[in-house]
Parts: C-alpha cells; sequence; structure tokens
C-alpha cells in the first residue's frame, strides 16, 4: 500500500504534469512533491506564506527554518518549494557523470528530481533566481547524495541560476525561533471579531501603546493593555505578535524573542540575516 501510494511510474508523472505540479508563480504555484507525495522521514510542515499568500509544503526542519528566513525577506519576492528539473536535462547530465540518474526502486522509472527552494531574490533593484538544495549536514559524507547533488548544481549552471546547498549550520536558530513566534499571526482573519476591522482597530491601540512605553516587561504592559480596553486576556499579546509580523512593530530579530523581553528591545531597526543562508 505504501508502495503503492509513495512510488512513481511514467502516468503518475504524467498526471502530476496535467496537474500543473511545479507550475506557476505566486499563489497559483504548485510544488511537485506534497507533505502528502512523500513518506515521512522526519516533520513536514504546512504554512501559509506571507510572499506567496498561499500553503508551502516543507519537507523537514530545515526547510522549515529556511522557509521562515525567506518569507521573512523583504528582498524575497516569490518561493517555489519541491521545484521540479526537466528529466530530459538531469538524465543527460547523470549520463555525462557517469552516475545513476534517481529512479524508482520499485518501477524502475526515472525520477523527475526537484530543488528544494527556487527563490525570486531582488538585489540592486535586479531579479535574480536563486535555487536552494536543503540537506543535513552529515548527508554531505555519503557518496550518492553529492552524485545527486552534483547532477542538480549542474543543471542550475546551465541554466545561469545562482545554486548552493543549506545545512542546518547555516540556519540561524533564534532568528528562525523569532520568526516562528510571529508568523502564524500574520493575519488575523480566523479569529471570530464583533465587527469586520475590529482587531485592525485595536492593533493601532496597542502599537500606540507599546510604542509609548520603554519600560517594562512586553507580559506585563499587555496585561496592563488587556485591562485598559477592557480585551480579554492574551488579546494584546496576540496583537503584539501580529504586528511584528507585519512589521508595524520592529524587533533585532538574531536576538532571543519571547513575552518577558523588556519593552527597550523594540526599535524600528531589523537585522535580515537571510544573505547567511542563501
Amino acid at each position: 500500500m505504501a508502495r503503492q501510494r509513495y512510488g512513481f511510474d511514467e502516468d503518475k508523472i504524467e498526471r502530476f504534469l496535467k496537474e500543473g505540479r511545479g507550475q506557476g508563480r505566486g499563489r497559483d504555484y504548485l510544488p511537485w512533491l506534497t507533505i502528502r507525495d512523500v513518506p515521512s522521514r522526519g516533520r513536514s510542515h504546512r504554512l501559509q506564506g506571507f510572499t506567496t499568500d498561499r500553503v508551502h509544503h516543507l519537507l523537514s526542519d530545515i526547510e522549515c527554518g529556511l522557509f521562515y528566513l525567506a518569507d521573512w525577506s523583504d528582498s524575497v519576492t516569490d518561493i517555489r518549494e519541491q521545484f521540479p528539473l526537466q528529466r530530459d536535462a538531469t538524465q543527460r547530465i547523470a549520463a555525462q557523470l557517469d552516475v545513476a540518474h534517481p529512479c524508482d526502486s520499485a518501477t524502475r522509472t526515472p525520477l523527475v528530481m526537484t530543488t528544494d527552494f527556487l527563490l525570486d531574490v531582488v538585489q540592486d533593484r535586479r531579479l535574480k533566481l536563486m535555487a536552494r538544495a536543503v540537506k543535513p549536514a552529515s548527508d554531505l559524507d555519503k557518496p550518492r547524495t553529492l552524485e545527486k547533488l552534483e547532477i542538480e548544481r549542474r543543471y542550475w549552471l546551465e541554466q545561469d541560476v545562482d545554486w548552493g546547498i543549506v545545512t542546518e549550520r547555516e540556519i540561524p536558530k533564534v532568528a528562525v525561533r523569532n520568526i516562528a513566534w510571529v508568523h502564524s499571526y500574520g493575519t488575523l482573519s480566523h479569529i471570530n471579531q464583533p465587527y469586520p476591522g475590529y482587531l485592525d482597530e485595536m492593533a493601532e491601540h496597542v502599537l500606540r501603546e507599546i510604542s509609548a512605553r520603554r519600560s517594562g516587561t512586553l507580559r506585563q504592559s499587555c496585561a496592563d493593555i488587556d485591562e485598559g480596553f477592557s480585551l480579554e486576556r492574551g488579546t494584546a499579546l496576540m496583537l503584539v505578535r501580529h504586528l511584528l509580523a507585519r512589521k508595524k512593530l520592529r524587533f533585532p530579530i538574531d536576538e532571543p524573542l519571547d513575552d518577558d523581553v523588556a519593552l527597550e528591545r523594540f526599535t524600528a531597526h531589523r537585522i535580515d540575516r537571510l544573505r547567511s543562508a542563501l
């Protein structure tokens, strides 16, 4: 049963192509593989993206970390995960390297290789494509992994696209934890409100209150705001996380952040560490 679900043959590949897998841009993009299409080898994630306004399918914690960084960056304008490579090109490159092309272990069908992320990045006012393979650092000691990465590297070299490998060593853990702490609060549309726009109004009040206070902790100040505006307990903190996610309230992304931090940590300056991972 598992083999039938996760295995590939030519009919399944043709079906994926007809479904539009690996096609589209922005919110219309469909990844070649979703979390339902591959057996679990760790934690997978489905996350709503700010940049694309769609759900992203991330197959590992490292992919999740890089996604958070890319989605947070002001310079990234599109994120395409599990991006398919043209089989005729990867098969040709494998033959040139005299290495085996990836294939299904049961059907022996040559697989469609994928790159974990294809990013549109604006640098110096010009749009640049960045392709990134995501691997645990321990996998880079495995000869077969290196063979497949070399196929991928040469593929993107032929396309004149910047390609690189990201491991857990390149992911800034504190920054990712901070982004994860606020990311799910980027939209408030799923929360019941007395009337449309109510939480947006309350968020503006919270922003003014937090900006005016320069002492105490975030937790203490949010409790005061809840009481002062007769809000349900925890509402002000939730709105602070929303303001942080939407970058209306700023914080140093590479410093630990939680609800016990001092208000003086919130400033108008945000340190963006994305380039260290890309």
